[in-house]
This record gives C-alpha cells, sequence and structure tokens, in this order.
C-alpha cells in the first residue's frame, strides 16, 4: 500500500468536496445531524474520531473507518441524551441505540435516533435520524469508512425538512499507539423550505489524531485532537483525555473551542464510564457554554 498515494487521494477529495459544498449565508438545514451520539466521545467534548478504543455500535453515526479495529466480533448500545435542558425554546429529548458488527476485515454498524422537542399546543417538534456505517480494512493499518444518514426534522405541522448525506474517513494505524484519521463530513443533497429557498447541510473537513499508551496491566492513558474546518468559513477543534483503571473505569474530559458560526459551540465536556464483563455504562455532561450547558448524554451497551 503506498501510503503517500492514499493520503494525496484523500487530501484532494476533501478539496474537491469544499468547493463542491460550500454553503451560502450560513443557510443551513439539519444541524441536529452533527450531534455526536457516543457518551464515550461526547465526553471529548466532540474529539475522537481516530480513536480505535471502544469502537462500536455509535460508529453508525460518524467515523465508520474505526470499525475494522473493533476488539469483538458485536457491539450494541443504547442511549438518552437531553439536550439544552436549560433552553426552555429549544431542548430535546434523545433517544439514540446502535449494533456494530466486526467480521475479518469488514465492520457494518446501523443506527438511530429520535429527538422530541418542545410542544406547541398540539404540535410537537421532533427529529428523526437514522445512520449506516461501512468500512474495509486495508492490511493491517489502514481502514476506508463511508457513513450514510437520512435525516428529517419536523418544524410545524406543515414544514417538514429531509435530506441524505455522507461522510467519508480514512484512518492510519501509524504505531500500535497512535493512529490518524483525515476526511470529510455530512456531504449531502440540498434541502428546500416551505418557501422553496435552497439549504444545504453542515458539511465539514476533518483530521484527527489518537495517542493511547498503557502503563503495566492496570492502568491507560488516551489523547485525542481532532480538528475541523466547516465548509461555512469556520473553524473548529476538540482536546480530549482518558483515564482507564483495570479496563474497569474510565475517567474522561474534553474541550471544544469553535468560532462563532460553527454549528456546535465552545464547551467542556465531562464523563465517567463503567466497563465490566462485556456490559458498560457511560455518561457525559456538557457545560461552560451559554447554549448546551447542563447537556447530559448517558448509554448503556454490551459487546463480545
Amino acid at each position: 500500500m503506498n501510503v503517500k498515494r492514499l493520503f494525496l487521494l484523500a487530501t484532494l477529495f476533501v478539496a474537491v468536496s469544499a468547493r463542491m459544498a460550500a454553503q451560502d449565508g450560513g443557510r443551513v438545514a439539519l444541524p441536529f445531524s452533527r450531534i455526536d451520539r457516543s457518551p464515550r466521545t461526547s465526553a471529548f467534548a466532540g474529539a475522537g474520531m481516530a480513536s480505535l478504543t471502544d469502537v462500536g455500535a455509535f460508529q453508525a453515526f460518524r467515523g465508520a473507518a474505526a470499525l475494522p479495529f473493533q476488539q469483538g466480533m458485536f457491539d450494541a448500545g443504547i442511549g438518552i441524551q437531553m439536550w439544552e435542558p436549560s433552553n426552555e425554546v429549544d431542548k430535546t429529548t434523545n433517544f439514540q441505540g446502535g449494533v456494530a458488527l466486526h467480521i475479518g476485515s469488514f465492520g457494518v454498524a446501523l443506527g438511530g435516533a429520535y429527538q422530541s422537542g418542545v410542544a406547541a399546543g398540539k404540535f410537537t417538534p421532533s427529529d428523526r435520524l437514522v445512520g449506516l456505517g461501512l468500512a474495509y480494512g486495508i492490511g493491517k493499518r489502514f481502514s476506508l469508512g463511508v457513513n450514510a444518514r437520512y435525516a428529517a426534522q419536523s418544524l410545524s405541522k406543515d414544514i417538514t425538512l429531509k435530506g441524505f448525506s455522507a461522510d467519508l474517513t480514512l484512518l492510519a494505524l501509524i504505531t500500535k499507539e497512535l493512529s490518524a484519521t483525515v476526511g470529510v463530513s455530512t456531504l449531502g443533497t440540498q434541502v428546500k423550505g416551505s418557501d422553496d429557498t435552497p439549504y444545504t447541510q453542515p458539511s465539514y473537513a476533518l483530521a484527527a489524531l489518537a495517542w493511547r499508551h498503557g502503563f503495566g496491566e492496570s492502568h491507560a492513558v488516551e489523547m485525542v485532537l481532532d480538528g475541523e474546518y466547516n465548509f461555512d468559513g469556520s473553524l473548529a477543534g476538540a482536546l480530549g483525555a482518558e483515564y482507564a483503571f483495570r479496563s474497569l473505569l474510565y475517567v474522561r474530559a474534553g474541550y471544544r473551542l469553535a468560532g462563532k458560526t460553527a454549528i456546535l459551540p465552545s464547551h467542556l465536556a465531562l464523563g465517567i464510564g463503567v466497563h465490566y464483563s462485556g456490559f458498560k455504562a457511560d455518561i457525559s455532561f456538557l457545560t461552560a457554554s451559554a447554549l448546551l450547558k447542563n447537556t447530559i448524554n448517558f448509554g448503556i451497551g454490551y459487546s463480545f
């Protein structure tokens, strides 16, 4: 495998995609598709695209290239997310779940999410999301992943927005402890409102690193760093860290720094997890943001 050629093709794809998906005047639809559904990586403030730890069900929504590095054959997870609970207008209650299979060089994940907003009379706004992740491992060091998703948003009795989008990610295992990912996300169909005004989906290019180091059999530390260029011209980045004790107890933290027009704002994230004999429970808490403060993401899962 020619590494330079592979990354050159990925860079070229990102550049062409950025030109095709340039967003006009900030008219962006279906922004909820950018929410991090994973209770683990949301504790990194959305970083962790290159992480090979706890790969599985939530790869249905993003980062499918990690699937060939899934440790077991099967992973399933469900979760509930209280999004913006302090915002009496825009808060939502989100339910999400997914399953993932890893067989040989192939990985596949399927997931879905449903969001319910604040009722206005007899109508309750809602969002629906279905995600499919497919990936193929190229040798022992590389993988290519594709995420496809369908998103729909009911804003009123008469207004429903819907569209398809896709991600393409390339992951490289640089050393046993260091991995990297590049790609593009949420490249999708144009969405039209009730007045036929065209809206674009919140597309962006990404690059990520993850480094994990074990200290004997009891302790491990992982650092993750993600950066993104949103095709509306804004930039964002997130840094996260995890400490693991005996692959049983996990403590996590992260911070996202984003431009004013970014879909997801700057915020601090904290989280913990408990894993035992294939079962796992994880929770993240987002704060230090006027928009996202007190957002909670809780999930349980099982893998083998």
